[in-house]
């Protein structure tokens, strides 16, 4: 989506072109409206909006992950560049299917994996990485269907209408450290 210049201002916090009118900005969930209260605490002012459920929050209930607000419920997401993983698994067969099944509901996925094309590196089953397992809580190999950000719940609805699990939960093991 392309914003006018002239109908556009710069977020002072990641820089990202906004409509002149937001309220906040969608990339990084800054607030450029004063006044907005804090959607669980009336009586607090928002300090941030988080980017997947759009609400605003304050100190006690978002958090600055990587430079952008979410709350308690969506900190946990993996965003890269305001895309948010809303499936993964390691067959490219099953990612289609659920990214096509995205598509066809007007959202925008974008299949992300660490594999390599054969076409590009010219064996079979050439990849990357050889590694498996789990790193960091995120299986190595996985294909991640991701979706812009604002579009996470109406992804992980169609996610649910297709007897699909959703994103793996983050669990938070000894040392504070998220799995």
């Amino acid at each position: 989506m392309r914003i006018r210049r002239n109908k556009s201002q710069l977020c002072g916090e990641c820089r990202e072109q906004v409509a002149k009118d937001a309220e906040f900005c969608p990339n990084c969930g800054s607030v450029f409206t004063v006044g907005l209260h804090c959607s669980n605490h009336k009586g607090s002012d928002a300090v941030g909006v988080c980017i997947i459920c759009c609400l605003s929050y304050c100190t006690r209930c978002a958090s600055l992950v990587n430079k952008r607000y979410l709350c308690h419920k969506h900190e946990d997401y993996e965003i890269y560049e305001a895309m948010a993983r809303v499936y993964g698994v390691s067959d490219e067969a099953a990612a289609s299917y659920v990214s096509d099944c995205l598509g066809k509901k007007g959202l925008h996925p974008f299949l992300y994996s660490r594999k390599a094309s054969p076409v590009s590196l010219g064996g079979s089953d050439y990849t990357l990485f050889r590694a498996s397992g789990e790193y960091d809580g995120h299986i190595i190999n996985e294909i991640k269907v991701m979706v812009p950000c604002g579009e996470v719940l109406a992804a992980e609805e169609v996610l649910v209408k297709l007897n699909t699990k959703p994103r793996k939960r983050a669990t938070t093991r000894k040392g504070g450290k998220k799995t």
